[in-house]
């Protein structure tokens, strides 16, 4: 066993933007099919490797990857490198004017689901899934002596998506912005991990998560987009270069505030980002003697197709610790309560949550915070689960990062 903790990285980026014909996910089934590209997608990829440790980190500007596209990406980097495909997280940026990578094969996915899959998005998602495990190939041939930073921000934009009923109640609201609870405050931290070449400083990656859907372009253009994300690259990736990975928080009850208004919108709330995370860049401290410790957790989830027959549902959670700051990876979309939940309880000082992480399972929730509110006990689309799989994989989770802690 190597005892070199000094950090190495490489970075890698792949142009993974569908044919205009490929349909976008999110915001009803009865969309419309694009009409063309606004602008590019792209799959991101970062290898850090300290001692025998090596992780890849990928973000990809897409609505959801299901874990089957997700074992032939680390397939195919286990066949050609030596990171180990355990090992290897894709996180998808969950624009809604993006394609969704959703079963591996045309007639997979259910009649009526965004119109079904075609034979044509079906060639595109196995190919995106060749072109990110090339970026996580390219990122491992380009490691370099590297130092990280961490640091943090905070975004104006983001709103919670709940508002209160005449008879006092909290209902979850997924689409009616004037009727929003306003003394309900959203999560509007933002988390930055900005990676850079030891000794020139040449930046390498930066690293962001925020707590809010990529939807305020949504059904105000037929093109296809990254959303806020995407003008949140364009801005750092020009004034600070490397590249810039976006990954979302606790996005199943966080919104935008300006949701579904267009590039106007998208570019306001992107850039506001970029200045934070410029601003959380330019005062970190950083450090080139890493561990990094990492866990991967199979989980199975209680499932029940339309005809209510019960189903088991496979699915996986992770946990990386980078020194003290830690990762929890999950396969869909938490709320807001399990990011604050995970924060409080979590080992480490800080524990930052990642959403829509090597699948796509939906919402989760909390059963202790279940009663206070009256959530929508169906997922947004075909799989239903009980909100006890929130619970669930929560008690993983912490598991996961309690294991970490422990590790030496």
């Amino acid at each position: 066993m190597s005892t070199d903790s000094s950090l190495q990285a490489g970075t890698a980026c792949a142009d993974i933007s569908p044919p205009a014909y490929t349909a976008m996910t999110g915001m009803g089934t009865n969309r419309p099919r694009p009409r063309g590209v606004h602008d590019r997608l792209r799959a991101k990829a970062m290898v850090l490797k300290s001692g025998d440790q090596k992780v890849a980190l990928v973000t990809a500007d897409i609505n959801y990857i299901a874990i089957e596209h997700v074992d032939e990406v680390r397939r195919l980097v286990a066949k050609y490198t030596d990171v180990p495909p355990a090992n290897v997280r894709v996180t998808s940026s969950h624009s809604h004017s993006s394609p969704g990578y959703f079963a591996l094969h045309a007639g997979d996915q259910p009649a009526g689901w965004w119109g079904g899959i075609t034979d044509e998005e079906t060639d595109h998602a196995a190919a995106a899934c060749r072109l990110i495990a090339g970026a996580v190939y390219e990122a491992n041939l380009k490691l370099q002596d590297a130092e990280i930073g961490f640091g943090e921000g905070r975004c104006r934009h983001n709103i919670i998506r709940w508002h209160r009923t005449a008879d006092g109640k909290m209902m979850y609201t997924p689409h009616h912005r004037d009727e929003l609870e306003p003394n309900l405050p959203p999560l509007d931290d933002i988390f930055i991990m900005h990676v850079r070449h030891r000794g020139s400083a040449q930046p390498l990656a930066t690293y962001y998560t925020n707590h809010a859907h990529a939807i305020c372009v949504c059904l105000q253009s037929d093109l296809i987009s990254a959303d806020y994300p995407g003008f949140v690259a364009e801005v750092v990736e020009s004034k600070l270069g490397g590249l810039c990975m976006f990954a979302p928080g606790a996005i199943g009850d966080q919104h935008p505030r300006d949701f579904d208004r267009g590039y106007d919108a998208a570019r306001q709330m992107g850039y506001q980002i970029a200045d934070e995370v410029l601003a959380a860049v330019a005062q970190m401290r950083y450090s080139s003697d890493v561990q990094i410790r990492t866990v991967r957790s199979p989980a199975v989830l209680p499932n029940a197709d339309a005809k209510g027959t019960a189903l088991r549902t496979r699915t996986e959670l992770s946990a990386l610790a980078i020194n003290g700051v830690a990762f929890s990876f999950w396969p869909g979309e938490p709320f807001g309560m399990i990011s604050t939940a995970l924060q409080r309880e979590s080992p480490f000082n800080r524990t930052v949550l990642v959403a829509n992480t090597d699948d796509f399972k939906y919402y989760f929730a909390l059963e202790k915070e279940y009663g206070k509110y009256q959530w929508e006990r169906t997922g947004a689309g075909p799989t239903i689960y009980p909100v006890a799989a929130g619970d669930q994989l929560y008690a993983r989770a912490l598991a996961d990062l309690k294991s970490l802690k422990s590790q030496p």
